[in-house]
């Protein structure tokens, strides 16, 4: 029961998780490859995205008899086949975990001046993704709830006055860069998006709801519209000086001082936005922590501190090696492996959903008459 969600709940939650992450280093990674047609690589992911968590969403709505991701596919595509998915699974949210430590980090260092020991910095993190572990996935979504206002009043106050000075005309013209290489560009990144995989790990919890599709999609359609706009305002506003402007959200909220009188008031509202981005790496550090319990096919009752423990191991990998050179090599590596549980994976979720309902009640039937 602690990782029941509402409808509502996980709308809200698919807003903050799309926007929490996309406002930082992702921009400037996108404006060197293709300039100011950055935006319309964004498009283009995000209109696969739509119809993937479609299909996800109709996998949820005829999933009756409330089975978790995994034994649908246990049902369905044998054991043998769900490990390596979960394998994959926990592979692509550890990776995204790191990449947003990473920007964190930097937006801390960069933004508020303040320089800590990367050790320091995960720890505190992780210890509040185990104990939204320990209460369950709702507590996740019950803070969300709380929170959603003031995130989105944050995002808001920073992008209104930029907005105001913005030289949309400096957009044009409209595909310079080619749509082959756009859309090429939007599959390379795809790694950035596919924000609803973590439905899968909530998919036997989600309350049944007659209206499911339009509370998601609302919420989808805000946060695509939020994040192209940031994107655009962000290329029209720093031109051919965007790929070298590492942190988006925070050199955007500078157009937006009045240092004259109240000093720098942008800091209250990019650090209430930040928590969009905890709240993003608390949701996927969940995931990955069921992953292990899938893989091994055990549910600890309370937080198994020896898993927490290695995966936070696992997060020191930037005291070794860059986040820029990781994404570069092992996140470009592992593009296609991701691609099969981010984009194909949904569109046979819900075939593989209503035969595995079938054979379930089939199984309780049976079970009944003997």
């Amino acid at each position: 029961m602690k990782n029941k969600v509402s409808v509502s709940q996980l709308a809200l939650l698919i807003l903050l998780v799309m926007m929490g992450g996309k406002f930082l280093t992702l921009p400037s990674i996108l404006a060197e490859d293709v300039g100011h047609d950055s935006w319309l690589v964004i498009c283009f992911a995000f209109l696969w995205d739509a119809i993937c968590l479609a299909f996800l969403l109709w996998a949820v709505k005829i999933n009756t008899s409330n089975l978790s991701f995994d034994s649908v596919v246990n049902l369905t595509l044998s054991k043998w086949a769900c490990k390596p998915i979960l394998i994959v699974f926990f592979v692509l949210f550890v990776s995204k975990i790191i990449v947003l430590l990473d920007s964190c980090y930097k937006t801390f260092a960069v933004t508020f001046d303040v320089n800590t020991n990367w050790i320091l910095f995960v720890i505190p993190i992780m210890a509040v993704a185990g104990f939204a572990i320990y209460r369950g996935f709702n507590s996740i979504a019950r803070v969300s709830q709380v929170l959603f206002a003031l995130i989105i009043l944050s995002i808001i106050a920073i992008l209104i006055y930029p907005i105001t000075k913005t030289q949309f005309a400096s957009l044009t013209p409209v595909g310079e860069a080619g749509w082959g290489n756009i859309v090429g560009t939007a599959f390379n990144h795809s790694f950035w998006f596919s924000d609803y995989t973590f439905i899968y790990f909530v998919f036997g919890d989600i309350k049944r709801s007659k209206k499911l599709f339009s509370p998601v999609f609302v919420s989808f359609s805000v946060g695509v519209a939020m994040t192209v706009l940031l994107n655009a305002v962000f290329v029209a506003l720093f031109g051919s000086f965007a790929p070298n402007v590492d942190i988006a959200m925070s050199k955007i909220g500078l157009f937006a001082l009045s240092t004259s009188s109240v000093g720098r008031w942008d800091w209250l509202t990019f650090t209430v936005w930040l928590t969009s981005v905890i709240i993003k790496v608390i949701v996927y550090t969940f995931c990955a922590y069921r992953c292990i319990e899938k893989l091994f096919e055990r549910y600890f009752r309370g937080v198994n501190l020896f898993v927490m423990g290695a995966l936070t191991l696992l997060l020191m990998l930037p005291m070794f090696i860059s986040a820029t050179t990781f994404v570069q090599t092992f996140v470009q590596w592992c593009i296609l492996p991701f691609a099969l549980v981010q984009y194909l994976l949904p569109l046979l979720m819900p075939l593989l959903t209503s035969i595995a309902t079938k054979k379930s009640q089939k199984e309780v039937v049976t079970n009944e008459q003997s």
